[in-house]
């Protein structure tokens, strides 16, 4: 081989090396971008699932504050519907003892509010004597009185009330306070009707001695305990509840 030629293939084989060094170092550079580049995608991938998370997590807040304030609207127009009803039987209440003044300034009788309802209670010594349903005619003359407010008041129920203290009574025709104090409302019922209360706006019932207004242990306890109650019974919407939170 003449020195011409193998300067050249020498020549032909560095340039062979350097190219492959070349192409090595293209190959290398192309893995670093790829990688690069993948690292990238997964970042650009883990960005996007974030914001889709925070994303998702703002609607559910969003949700939540939504159900948050239609539940605040409904309690708040739930409060705002006890308020009104309130102020209604505030109203009627004073209304009542108003219509009823002198009787109750005379003592035949007194307004209370018992149990959230409204309540006229009329002592037994008023309207009965002892032992006995017939209404004396003190008692018939106050009972008139407050039928004609009551049958101004056509949209209202009333329940007629007999209590007992805790003496107790056995006799054939009352066994027991029970039948007492239902003959007492009975005949308080069948007066008003007969003054023109609507039967049905009337109810009757008989508690005995087991709804004391005081203790049975003394005298001015056992008399304020021997009464008829007249109840103003609550209408349907008056029946308000709150919401739960």
């Amino acid at each position: 081989m003449g020195q011409g030629t193998y300067d050249k293939a020498v020549e032909e084989g560095n340039a062979a090396k350097a190219q492959l060094r070349q192409m090595t170092l293209d190959r290398d550079k192309k893995r670093t971008e790829a990688a690069e580049s993948e690292s990238s995608l997964r970042e650009l991938d883990a960005a996007c699932k974030k914001r889709g998370d925070d994303l998702a997590a703002l609607q559910g807040r969003s949700r939540n504050l939504s159900m948050t304030l239609e539940q605040t609207k409904a309690q708040l127009a739930a409060m705002q519907r006890a308020q009104a009803a309130s102020e209604a039987r505030a109203a009627l209440f004073r209304d009542l003892t108003l219509r009823l003044k002198r009787m109750v300034d005379s003592g035949e009788l007194a307004v209370v509010i018992r149990d959230g309802r409204m309540v006229l209670q009329l002592p037994n010594d008023v309207l009965f004597d002892t032992g006995r349903t017939e209404l004396k005619p003190k008692g018939q003359e106050t009972l008139k009185g407050i039928a004609e407010v009551l049958k101004t008041m056509t949209e209202r129920h009333f329940q007629i009330s007999g209590h007992t203290d805790s003496v107790p009574i056995h006799t054939a025709r009352f066994p027991s306070n029970w039948e007492l104090s239902s003959g007492r409302a009975l005949e308080v019922v069948h007066l008003l009707v007969a003054q023109g209360v609507a039967p049905g706006m009337l109810s009757a019932a008989g508690y005995s001695d087991v709804d004391p207004v005081a203790t049975n242990d003394t005298a001015d306890g056992k008399k304020k305990n021997r009464r008829t109650e007249i109840s103003l019974q609550p209408m349907i919407d008056e029946l308000v509840t709150i919401p739960e939170h």
